[in-house]
């Protein structure tokens, strides 16, 4: 059951959260303020990771700023966020069925 929850968690609300926040957040707000694209991209990856690391340490937390990487740069190129949650969502599935069950 707790397995459950939390690939709930990991496939539905945390890229809705965590897309809101960082892309639709802290990104957008980088580039409304006249940061350009790609210090946008990289400063939200950093914070992006830093906020994994800080919620559960380690390599894997830091990790997390390649696929926010790709995130973000789908985030700048289209100016959406149902496609970074999508793809978010689908990163945290691939994680849970095929990278989690290694470490």
């Amino acid at each position: 059951m707790v397995d459950a929850v939390a690939a709930g968690l990991a496939l539905g609300a945390a890229p809705v959260l965590e897309e809101t926040v960082f892309r639709a957040g802290l990104q957008d707000a980088l580039l409304r303020r006249g940061v350009s694209g790609v210090l946008s991209v990289l400063l939200t990856a950093g914070a992006f990771a830093l906020a994994h690391a800080l919620w559960r340490p380690g390599p894997w937390a830091w990790a997390t700023a390649l696929p926010a990487l790709l995130l973000g740069g789908v985030y700048l190129r289209t100016r959406r966020l149902w496609p970074c949650i999508a793809l978010h969502a689908l990163f945290n599935a691939l994680w849970w069925g095929v990278l989690r069950p290694l470490v």
